[in-house]
């Protein structure tokens, strides 16, 4: 089994949102959004370069930041049209099961803040640097609130 096919098979049968595959090591999470991306970037960057990818919806954000991580291939089940035009621009091989406009949100009634935080942004260390602030911000109206 090439490894295309084995992070695509890992996230299926393993219940993972994201699933990593590089020089025999595997790397899988179960977090939502961007989290796990996020948190290889900051902690493990080097893992990512060259790697292949599997993971439930991805749409601009995580593809920029997998992009700015250097990864080799991708599969996701849901992918947003944003994201499959950054992928293509960069060069990075991919794959999907369902093509969408955009990611929703959580709510259901918008797009993901995520994907909304990059949409006109073309350079990775921008949006890399967008994502943070946002998540910032929103961890910090998140902490607000439970105080209220």
């Amino acid at each position: 089994m090439d490894q295309k096919n084995r992070v695509t098979e890992k996230l299926k049968e393993g219940g993972y949102s994201f699933v990593l595959y590089k020089d025999g090591e595997w790397s899988t999470s179960e977090k939502r959004g961007i989290a796990p991306i996020m948190e290889l970037l900051s902690e493990n960057k080097e893992l990512l370069s060259g790697a292949y990818v599997a993971d439930k919806v991805i749409g601009k954000a995580a593809a920029m930041l997998l992009i700015e991580g250097g990864i080799s291939y991708l599969h996701a089940e849901v992918i947003s049209e944003h994201a499959t035009e950054c992928l293509q621009k960069y060069n990075i091989e991919f794959e999907y099961q369902n093509l969408v406009p955009y990611i929703v949100n959580r709510t259901g009634d918008g797009m993901c803040p995520m994907e909304e935080t990059v949409l006109n942004v073309t350079d990775t260390k921008i949006a890399y640097n967008l994502l943070q602030d946002k998540i910032k911000k929103m961890q910090a109206a998140m902490q607000q609130n439970m105080k209220s």
